[in-house]
C-alpha cells in the first residue's frame, strides 16, 4: 500500500512539473504574438485583451488549487512558481498599473476583513496584551531590524540597494500569515490554547501594522524627505510631523472601522427581527470591507485598519452563516491565488537568480535570528503571573513566522509605486516568502508535538457507553437551562444516551472540574427522576471534561463516532460553516 501511495505522490508531482514546464513553454513561445497583438490593437482590443488576462489568471489560480491539494507545498507557493513560469503571457496584464493596483488592493482588503472574522474577538480581548506587544512592537522591531541587517549584508554580496527600498522590505515583510498559520495548527489538540490565539490573533493584527507602516513610509519618501540610515528613518517615522500623521491615519482607520461595525450589527439585527431572503446577503458581506476601505482612504486614514476592525468586533451568528461559506471561497479561491500569481508573474526570473544569495540568506536570518529575538524580547513581560507564558510555549512561537499574502500584497504595492530598487526588493522578498512558507508549515505540528504543547486530535476524552449519542456542549453552568431541550430530543428520537462535553478551556482547574461534574451529576438524577415518574425510559448520561479547545473535543468525539447531533450554544463556539460540514454531523445552535 505504501509503494502505491508513493507511486500516486511521484505522478502527481511528475504532473504538476509537467505543467510548469509546459505553462513556461507556452508563454514563452506566444509572447511574441501577443506583444504584436497589442501593438496593433485598439482601445476596445485592448479592454478585450486586458479581460482575457484577469480570466487567465482566476483559470490559472483554479489550477494552481487543485494542483497543490495532494503535495506538501502550500498553494500560495505553487501560485509563485506559476506566475514565474507564465509572466510573458502576462505582461500585458502586469503593465497595466490600475488593472493590477486595483486587484491588488481589493484582494488585500478581503483578505484583511476575513482576518477579522477568523479572530474570535473575545480571545482577542483575554489575551490583548502579549497580542498587541507581539504584533505592534514586534512588528516594528522586527521591520528595523531586517531592513538593518540587509543594509549592511547585501553590498558584502555585491547588491547595491537603496535606503528608502529597504526600509520599504522590511516593514513589508515584518508580518505573518494567518492563511498560512491556521492550517498547520488546526489539525493538533492544544493543552493549553493560549499560544495558539496568540499565533492566529497576532498573524492577523500584524498584517494590520505592516499595511500602516508600508502606507506612511511611502508618504514620507514620496513627501521628500531625506535620511541617510535606518535609524534616521525610524527616528524620523516618530517624528512630531509623521507622528500626527500615524495617529491620524490610525484614528480616521478606527473610527470608519467602527462605522463598518456597525452597518454590520443593523444588518445582524435586522436579519434576526425579519424575514427575508438570503439573495443579497452575500453581496452587502462583500461590498462593506470595500466600503470602509475606500471611505478611510479618502479621508486620508488606514483603509486597512478599517476593514480589519470592522470585522474584528462583528461576529457572525447562525443565521447569517451562509454568507461566511461564499466569502472564504472568494477569498481562499479567487483572491489569494491571484496576488501570488502576480506576484510571481512581476519577478524578473534574472533578478531572483542574481539576488539568491542574499534572498536565502536573509530568509534564514528572519526565521533563525529575528523572530525568536523578537518573541523573547516582547513575550518576556508575560512569563510571570498566574497565566504566565512558558517558556517551551515562547519557542513555539519564534517558529510561528509564515510569511505570506499580505507582505506579497505590499510587495506589489511598493513595485508600482516606482520606488527605486523596487524589483530587487520584490525578489528578495519573494526569496524569503518562499523559505518561510516552504520550510515552517510542515515542521510547525512535529515541533508543537516534541514540545508537549499539542497533540493530534484523537480521543482525547474517551466514551464510557457505545452507540448513538447525543453531545451537549458547555463551557460554564448554561448547560442547566439546556439540559430540558436536549433531553426531549433524545426521547423524541430514541436516542438513549447523552453526553454533556464541557470544556471551560482557559478557565480549567481540576477544582472547577469537580465542582461541575458534581452539579450536572445531580441534574442528571433529577432528570431521570423525573423521567421515571412521568412514565418514560430513563437516559444514559455521561460527564466528558477536560483541559483544552471545546472545538477540538467535539472533533475527537465526533471522530469516534456513533454521534447523532451535538447542542451548542450560538456564542460559545468559533466554528466556521467548513469545519461544520466537514464533521458531517448536524448542529444545532441554542440562544
Amino acid at each position: 500500500m505504501s509503494l502505491l501511495i508513493a507511486a500516486a505522490r511521484a505522478r502527481h508531482y511528475a504532473f504538476m512539473a509537467f505543467l510548469l514546464v509546459g505553462g513556461w513553454f507556452a508563454a514563452h513561445r506566444f509572447s511574441g504574438i501577443i506583444d504584436t497583438v497589442i501593438a496593433e490593437a485598439g482601445a476596445e482590443e485592448q479592454t478585450i485583451l486586458v479581460l482575457s488576462g484577469i480570466v487567465c489568471v482566476f483559470t490559472l489560480g483554479f489550477v494552481v488549487c487543485e494542483v497543490a491539494k495532494p503535495t506538501i507545498f502550500p498553494s500560495f507557493v505553487v501560485a509563485i512558481f506559476f506566475g514565474i513560469a507564465t509572466r510573458d503571457v502576462f505582461s500585458f496584464l502586469t503593465s497595466n498599473t490600475l488593472v493590477v493596483s486595483t486587484l491588488i488592493h481589493v484582494g488585500a482588503v478581503l483578505i484583511l476583513f476575513g482576518g477579522g472574522l477568523e479572530t474570535p474577538f473575545r480571545k482577542f480581548r483575554d489575551l490583548v496584551g502579549p497580542i498587541f506587544s507581539l504584533a505592534l512592537f514586534g512588528t516594528i522591531f522586527n521591520a528595523f531590524l531586517f531592513s538593518a541587517l540587509l543594509i549592511s549584508i547585501a553590498p558584502l554580496l555585491g547588491i547595491a540597494i537603496p535606503l528608502p527600498a529597504a526600509v520599504l522590505l522590511g516593514a513589508a515583510l515584518a508580518s505573518t500569515d494567518p492563511a498560512a498559520i491556521i492550517p498547520s495548527i488546526q489539525s493538533l489538540f492544544f493543552v493549553r490554547p493560549t499560544v495558539k490565539h496568540i499565533a492566529i490573533s497576532e498573524s492577523a493584527i500584524n498584517d494590520v501594522v505592516g499595511a500602516v507602516l508600508v502606507g506612511i513610509f511611502l508618504a514620507i519618501f514620496q513627501g521628500g524627505q531625506v535620511f541617510y540610515s535606518i535609524l534616521q528613518a525610524y527616528t524620523m517615522l516618530f517624528s512630531l510631523q509623521n507622528l500626527e500623521l500615524l495617529l491620524k491615519t490610525l484614528a480616521i482607520g478606527g473610527v470608519v472601522g467602527l462605522g463598518g461595525f456597525g452597518i454590520l450589527s443593523a444588518w445582524d439585527k435586522w436579519k434576526t427581527t425579519r424575514m427575508s431572503s438570503d439573495e443579497g446577503d452575500s453581496a452587502l458581506f462583500l461590498s462593506v470591507p470595500l466600503l470602509v476601505f475606500t471611505t478611510a482612504t479618502l479621508l486620508g486614514g488606514s483603509g486597512f485598519l478599517a476593514s480589519f476592525l470592522s470585522s474584528l468586533l462583528f461576529q457572525l451568528r447562525s443565521h447569517i452563516r451562509h454568507v461566511e461559506h461564499y466569502f472564504h471561497h472568494t477569498v481562499e479561491d479567487f483572491m489569494k491565488p491571484i496576488l501570488f500569481i502576480l506576484l510571481g508573474a512581476m519577478v524578473d526570473p534574472q533578478a531572483l537568480w542574481n539576488v539568491a544569495p542574499l534572498g536565502l540568506l536573509m530568509g534564514t536570518l528572519f526565521i533563525l535570528v529575528l523572530r525568536p529575538l523578537i518573541v523573547f524580547i516582547t513575550l518576556w513581560p508575560f512569563c510571570f503571573g498566574r497565566n504566565c507564558l512558558h517558556f517551551r510555549e515562547l519557542v513555539f512561537l519564534c517558529f510561528v513566522r509564515e510569511t505570506g499574502v499580505i507582505p506579497a500584497a505590499l510587495l506589489l504595492t511598493i513595485f508600482l509605486q516606482g520606488v527605486a530598487g523596487g524589483g530587487t526588493i520584490m525578489a528578495i522578498g519573494l526569496w524569503v516568502i518562499l523559505l518561510t512558507l516552504i520550510v515552517e508549515p510542515p515542521l510547525t505540528p512535529a515541533l508543537a508535538r516534541w514540545l508537549g504543547l499539542a497533540g493530534k486530535q484523537g480521543d482525547v476524552l474517551p466514551r464510557k457507553h457505545s452507540g448513538p449519542v447525543v453531545v451537549l456542549c458547555s463551557r460554564g453552568y448554561s448547560y442547566k437551562e439546556r439540559l430540558q431541550t436536549v433531553t426531549e430530543w433524545s426521547q423524541q428520537h430514541s436516542v438513549e444516551h447523552v453526553v454533556l462535553l464541557h470544556c471551560p478551556e482557559d478557565k480549567y482547574t481540576q477544582e472547577f472540574m469537580h465542582e461541575v461534574r458534581d452539579e450536572a451529576m445531580k441534574q442528571f438524577r433529577m432528570i431521570n427522576t423525573r423521567l421515571v415518574n412521568e412514565g418514560k425510559r430513563e437516559l444514559t448520561f455521561e460527564f466528558l471534561g477536560g483541559p483544552g479547545l471545546l472545538q477540538d473535543h467535539i472533533e475527537s468525539l465526533v471522530q469516534s463516532g456513533d454521534v447523532s447531533i451535538v447542542f451548542v450554544g450560538t456564542k460559545m463556539l468559533d466554528f466556521r460553516i467548513d469545519d461544520i460540514k466537514r464533521m458531517q454531523v448536524p448542529f444545532y445552535f441554542m440562544p
